[in-house]
């Protein structure tokens, strides 16, 4: 959750892009939700250091190409785990290579393609915010396809070994989660409480050790079965 002590204080966010119009056009749309608060934004990766000490946010939405210290860099060097770390959440175009993967690996939480529906990406900000994961169904088709182009024997054969440690309704939850969908949407998927699925995909990130559902979702799609 944020950090703030006040229930109703607004989500505190961090923007980091290069460009300029990109950059002022994700204010501006975050800026039209009255739980969402810019408190600054960064154009280059080596400005952000300085202003998670001074600006405190609770997420980060950061560009993966920049020049000087890019957005896989940029995840690298936030403070995972600590009390008060902002989480990471990504920004790429949907031509860009599997580099958001490397950002994935690092311990950001979620990505989103830029040309996404506006209400999605202000809804990611929220569940980020919240202490879930996102990405949206097109961003997890994409994700899909770079690790699919980026597989090797090896990773395939590691991530089938993961999957074969999961009881049945773990491996059901797994491979919906590949579509983008939300726990909400699982659970209306499988006719189960909301609640079950969040303690299985909790579960399934225990036996993996890894942190988030992004991360789990790329192992799926290594895996080659969903």
């Amino acid at each position: 959750m944020p950090r703030s002590d006040h229930p109703t204080s607004p989500t505190r966010v961090l923007v980091v892009d290069d460009d300029a119009l990109a950059a002022a056009g994700i204010t501006a749309l975050l800026g039209t939700a009255d739980d969402l608060l810019v408190v600054g934004r960064c154009s280059d990766g080596d400005q952000v250091a300085h202003a998670i000490r001074s600006l405190t946010p609770d997420v980060i939405l950061c560009d993966v190409r920049m020049p000087g210290m890019d957005g896989v860099a940029v995840v690298r060097s936030v403070p995972h785990g600590q009390p008060g770390a902002p989480r990471v959440l990504m920004m790429t175009a949907f031509d860009e290579d599997g580099q958001v993967l490397e950002a994935v690996a690092a311990g950001a939480v979620g990505f989103l393609l830029k040309d996404e529906d506006p209400r999605r990406i202000i809804d990611a900000v929220r569940h980020v915010a919240a202490g879930d994961a996102a990405f949206s169904p097109r961003a997890a088709r994409q994700l899909t396809h770079w690790v699919q182009d980026s597989h090797s024997a090896d990773a395939r054969r590691d991530a089938l070994e993961k999957l074969a440690l999961l009881t049945d309704r773990e491996l059901d939850f797994a491979r919906a989660l590949v579509t983008g969908a939300s726990d909400a949407e699982l659970a209306a998927q499988f006719f189960v409480a909301e609640t079950t699925v969040k303690s299985a995909l909790s579960a399934i990130k225990t036996k993996w050790g890894i942190r988030n559902r992004t991360q789990l979702a790329v192992i799926v799609a290594r895996s080659g079965v969903a």
